[in-house]
């Protein structure tokens, strides 16, 4: 009895040192304590950060004490060797050992003893046993797993061996290791693609709050096929009232505000052209045009983010509208009003498919509704006999008109106004003419959600091009498009914006990355491109140089 009772305590003081280990492995963490879940989320999602963090060999699962290999099964610990030696096969004749730099040959170095290939690697550790830690890790009744939002790992109830038996319901596992951010398993790539949300929907994830996040590698060497899982903690939000005042109170400021500068935006556009025209009557009912057109724009562009994330069940926060003051004595694209409107994603969303669709909407209705109100401007333009303008006026119109912003698709509705008449022909040599308020708003709202299609970061273009093509692709694409809205006379606060907003501002973590977007996305993406070119603002003094 005295014998079972001192196994019972060695057991758990060894817990205690255990548990005591795993809370010691998040202490780097605390430094972190400012960042966002999704920030977090991201860094859990990044391969590359697996051995800054390690302190489990992935191979043989016994504490790390070096920090570049490991000193029970000799397996290289950072990811671009550790690749580069299961991608080895053939015994060389003669090889640089990436360990002690020694010239060998074989599977095994025969300086230092470190495995040179796949099969050197297996023959090291095939007669290793887990350590006695390890298998008290996994005999014991609960795990800890990162939480995201609270940026620390939390203790599950939960047995290592039951996670690895729900996994293999749907998975054939390759390889099991603990990670300071929990469990993680290798596996093969499923035949099919339900298999994932299957196995996200198993009960033992469900009771613990578990997430899942897949992440596809590929070994050509062997043409392994292979998927990373790992876990995270994220217990679902505490439905609020998102309507009440004390949540939104900030969102309404921020859109009375938007309205206030998009009402003086269409009052220093009226006043100027009623001015130069000498038109007499209220301006009252233009700007309020102009105000309602664009304000409306902007409101079904948020519309259609709101119905795809119901569709996709994503969770969005109410959006901020972004206010742009007018910019006095200036006229064309200096008096937009309005940025559109800015939204975060509240909870991780799962399929690249998903995220695509969520930020290709949004833009698509307000070009769709700008063109439908710009059909209705063109008809109502302001025009003037020449003959009754003074010289004044006329250097004046000559000047705005210096900067006016050209686009294709005006160029094109401009041809097409005019073959069916819904324009009324203007002849440049005795009349001069300006675009109706809505017409405008019309213009801006096309600007807005053209651009917005470009890859830039904090663009929805920018979310677009990333579940297209991945994060490192997303990021070169970002800084281009930065680059190239910095050198347009036109959008160079935007590219002021892209470049050096923080990255932060505008991660939307995506928890299947294994699974590649429908071939459909891919020219939907193109789709977006073709729109962005067609409504972007050049300066016309460009083309009259």
């Amino acid at each position: 009895m005295n014998e079972e009772n001192k196994n019972s305590k060695k057991n758990e003081e060894q817990n205690v040192d255990i548990e005591k280990e795993l809370k010691n492995n998040v202490e780097t963490s605390k430094k972190d304590a400012g960042k966002s879940w999704d920030e977090v989320l991201f860094e859990m999602a990044d391969l590359s950060k697996t051995t800054k963090v390690q302190t489990k060999c992935w191979n043989c699962n016994s504490n790390l004490k070096e920090s570049d290999w490991c000193s029970v099964c000799r397996a290289p610990i950072k990811e671009s060797i550790k690749q580069e030696v299961l991608n080895r096969h053939i015994s060389a004749e003669t090889i640089k050992c990436w360990r002690c730099r020694g010239t060998t040959s074989g599977n095994i170095c025969g300086v230092c003893g470190s495995p040179l290939t796949a099969e050197g690697m297996e023959s090291l550790t095939a007669d290793i046993k887990h350590s006695a830690e390890m298998k008290l890790v996994e005999e014991q009744e609960f795990l800890f797993i990162l939480s995201p939002k609270d940026r620390q790992l939390i203790k599950i109830a939960l047995k290592f061996t039951d996670l690895e038996s729900a996994i293999a319901k749907h998975f054939t596992i390759k390889h099991s290791t603990l990670t300071n951010y929990g469990p993680e398993m290798i596996v093969e790539r499923p035949v099919e693609s339900r298999f994932y949300d299957k196995f996200e929907h198993e009960k033992l994830l469900v009771e613990n709050n578990l997430r899942v996040l897949f992440k596809g590698i590929r070994i050509p060497s062997n043409e392994a096929d292979l998927i990373i899982i790992r876990f995270f903690y994220w217990k679902p939000l505490e439905e609020v009232n998102r309507f009440e005042f004390k949540n939104i109170r900030w969102k309404l400021l921020a859109l009375a505000l938007t309205i206030t500068t998009i009402i003086l935006a269409g009052w220093f556009y009226t006043r100027e052209v009623f001015d130069l025209f000498s038109i007499e009557r209220s301006m009252a009912i233009d700007i309020t045009i102009f105000t309602c057109a664009l304000l409306g724009i902007s409101v079904m562009h948020e519309l259609a983010h709101y119905i795809v994330q119901r569709v996709k069940k994503i969770t969005l926060s109410l959006p901020y509208f972004l206010p742009i003051p007018p910019i006095p004595g200036f006229m064309s694209y200096f008096l937009l009003g309005a940025a559109g409107g800015f939204i975060r994603v509240v909870n991780p969303v799962h399929k690249r498919n998903d995220l695509f669709d969520l930020y290709f909407y949004g833009p698509l209705a307000g070009v769709v509704t700008s063109i439908a109100l710009l059909l209705i401007g063109l008809s109502s333009p302001y025009i003037a006999e020449i003959s009754e303008l003074s010289q004044t006026s006329l250097d004046r119109i000559a000047e705005i008109q210096q900067f006016d912003p050209v686009m294709l698709i005006m160029m094109f509705f401009n041809w097409f106004g005019t073959v069916t008449n819904l324009a009324p022909i203007i002849n440049p040599e005795t009349q001069v003419s300006f675009i109706h308020p809505l017409t405008y708003a019309a213009i801006v709202g096309l600007i807005l959600n053209g651009l917005n299609y470009l890859p830039g970061s904090i663009l929805d273009g920018g979310f677009m091009f990333r579940s297209l093509f991945g994060e490192r692709l997303a990021r070169i694409f970002s800084y281009v498009t930065s680059l190239f809205l910095m050198f347009n006379f036109t959008t160079w606060g935007l590219g002021v914006l892209t470049m050096f907003v923080p990255r932060s501002l505008y991660q939307t973590p995506i928890t299947n990355e294994a699974l590649q977007p429908h071939w459909s996305r891919y020219i939907l993406g193109g789709f977006a491109i073709t729109i962005a070119v067609i409504c972007f603002p050049l300066p016309s003094f460009l083309f009259t140089l």
